[in-house]
């Protein structure tokens, strides 16, 4: 028996040493291809997850795996792109991606030993995920985009409606105006010029050079601007507190608008209902605090709603003003809340941080 194990032996070292020679040899290639895998993610990263460029130069680090060469065919949003790195001859891995208008074909040539094929595999696996990952990037980014540009132009449809309906008010007002009240609608216009300047010029700038947030910024004194834009919605308002403000146009006097219109509104739906605004400011050390609220105004049935884009109380309105407001006064680094008062009264509270 002994002497068996002799014998033995030198077939059982002889085994150990060829099953830790490939097992070594396993681990040096799979240690190869997680390095190149790694490799392919900082290059696309570098590329900044730009498709056709990531393509055009990922093959220096593949050409270090046993991938033998690729060909490809690239559809970019009906142009068409082809190229080629490496050999041709090998074994043939072909491949498509489909994402929206992108359409890639390519064609990999593989080592023909087997054991580098699964490594090479899993490398082209993670190649193709690279891939479709920076098409779908693309095609996010372009859905965002129109996104982006779809809320502009309801943006700019909000308000387009607010000038118009300006216009329509000082209409009215200079086409009813009584002998002798002449001064008194003089007076009006003055006031509510300034305003209607401001809206247009928002509009402006925003079709021209698209909706910045590098607005010029305004000094405001606020009793004074909501004391105009109370009186150019003829609403009766009383306005306790005042502060002085430095802050992007367009941003806090759009949204104090866009709030206090709320009012007039009411008014217009429901000619019984005449809101009379209280505004209360407060001039902190660290921010600024205008909460506004109105008596005489029918409760509001949807509360939670108030926020939501495209939902309105009103079927002629957009249903993005308080929406909009929002957005303006994260602009200028505030936010608003809203409460209710035990009758259903909105409660409105403007954070401006100086």
């Amino acid at each position: 028996m002994s002497a068996m194990l002799e014998h033995l032996y030198p077939i059982f070292i002889l085994t150990g040493t060829t099953i830790a020679a490939v097992l070594l040899y396993l681990w040096l290639q799979a240690r190869n291809a997680n390095r190149l895998s790694l490799a392919l993610i900082r290059l696309n990263e570098q590329l900044q997850f730009d498709m056709p460029v990531f393509l055009r130069n990922a093959w220096p680090v593949l050409a270090q795996s046993g991938v033998r060469g690729i060909t490809w065919k690239l559809d970019w949003f009906g142009i068409s792109m082809e190229g080629s790195a490496g050999k041709t001859s090998g074994t043939s891995v072909h491949r498509e991606i489909e994402v929206g208008e992108m359409k890639l074909f390519i064609d990999f040539q593989q080592s023909q030993y087997n054991e580098r094929r699964y490594f090479d595999e899993a490398l082209i696996e993670t190649f193709l995920l690279l891939l479709r990952t920076d098409m779908w990037i693309k095609a996010g980014t372009i859905d965002a985009t129109f996104s982006q540009m779809s809320k502009l132009t309801l943006f700019l449809q909000h308000d387009m409606k607010n000038v118009a309906q300006f216009i329509q008010l000082m209409s009215d007002q200079l086409a009813t105006v009584p002998a002798g009240k002449e001064q008194q609608i003089l007076d009006y216009l003055r006031a509510a010029a300034p305003l209607i300047r401001h809206r247009a010029d928002h509009i402006v700038r925003t079709l021209t050079i698209g909706q910045s947030r590098e607005n010029p910024l305004r000094q405001m004194q606020l009793q004074e601007e909501l004391s105009q834009i109370c009186k150019l919605y003829h609403l009766d308002c009383t306005i306790t507190g005042n502060a002085q403000i430095s802050v992007p146009e367009n941003t806090l006097d759009g949204a104090l608008d866009n709030i206090l219109k709320n009012y007039h509104d009411i008014n217009l739906r429901e000619a019984e209902v005449k809101p009379h605004v209280f505004i209360t400011i407060q001039d902190n050390e660290s921010d600024i605090k205008i909460n506004i609220s109105a008596d005489n105004t029918p409760p509001v049935s949807h509360f939670e709603r108030l926020f939501e884009p495209f939902w309105s109380s009103d079927p002629a309105g957009l249903g993005i003003g308080l929406y909009q407001t929002k957005q303006m006064l994260r602009i200028c680094n505030g936010v608003i809340s809203v409460g209710q008062s035990e009758t259903g009264q909105l409660q409105f509270l403007v954070h401006v941080a100086k």
